[in-house]
């Protein structure tokens, strides 16, 4: 397959992002794929839960974004076959801060992904809590972006809002990704009103929500704190089941997205879409 690039986005934290970026990138790299997972978030929660100490996170997506170096001297191999990780650092904090921006300034990312050639199957977003530059760079240099999403009462409104942001902004740079997605996470059968907020979450988004949902599970939550995927911490829990059957559907939607060169088209949560 020809190079994707794939974000996982929200305007918050504490919904599974980080740990879907991760899982999922390693899911698909177990599929034989080279994938490249890119840490953008000024925490670096992706790049920690690689194993990745602090200390060691230069050089970095700052260096690209900030200095202008070649994004292959940010990249570095993972204890992961087949997984390979770009990481962040707090300098990033500068590209958000920096005030005033040029509309250039979103497609920053883009600009220098194209210096990765065909040199993997998947590039793997991992963007900030957040719909800032870095967020907004991200969407402009994807295929397509999935939305992590708790099931709680006003889930709902945050997704449409994040999708018509996304939305303006692909109009804005007449590029960027679609909707692959919206993932339920850390999803709790236990109680009643997961049941209910998850049923109206696809009642309102239909099959733009993933068939598979991701159960709250301790190995999961347990493997970044060890710097491990759940495939090298747990690969048998019910987590890593769930993000291999994630990867597969997400797979079959990244090959139902337009072809390269089709006209850019609006979500139907857009206003007045």
């Amino acid at each position: 397959m020809a190079r994707r690039v794939i974000a996982s986005i929200s305007r918050k934290g504490g919904v599974g992002k980080t740990t879907s970026a991760v899982s999922l990138a390693a899911a698909l790299s177990e599929t034989g794929r080279k994938v490249l997972l890119i840490d953008l978030d000024i925490q670096a929660s992706a790049s920690l839960s690689l194993g990745v100490s602090r200390e060691n996170l230069a050089p970095s997506m700052a260096d690209v974004l900030l200095r202008d170096q070649p994004i292959r001297g940010a990249i570095r191999s993972t204890a992961h076959p087949g997984l390979d990780l770009a990481t962040a650092s707090v300098d990033l904090a500068s590209l958000e801060e920096g005030g005033s921006y040029r509309r250039s300034d979103e497609t920053l990312l883009a600009r220098h992904l194209e210096e990765l050639g065909d040199g993997y199957d998947i590039v793997f977003l991992d963007c900030p809590p957040s719909f800032t530059l870095l967020s907004r760079n991200a969407v402009a240099a994807c295929d397509g972006y999935i939305i992590p999403t708790v099931p709680h009462f006003l889930a709902v409104e945050g997704i449409r809002s994040l999708v018509q942001s996304v939305d303006r902004l692909r109009f804005r740079c007449q590029q960027g990704g679609q909707l692959l997605g919206i993932l339920p996470t850390m999803v709790d059968y236990r109680t009643r009103l997961t049941h209910e907020t998850l049923k109206e979450i696809r009642q309102q988004f239909g099959r733009d929500v993933f068939a598979i949902a991701i159960r709250m599970n301790v190995r999961v939550a347990e493997a970044p704190s060890q710097g491990k995927t759940i495939y090298q911490y747990d690969t048998t829990s019910t987590g890593a089941g769930a993000y291999r059957l994630a990867a597969e559907e997400l797979l079959l939607r990244l090959d139902e997205l337009p072809k390269a060169g089709t006209p850019q088209r609006h979500s139907r949560y857009s206003a007045g879409g």
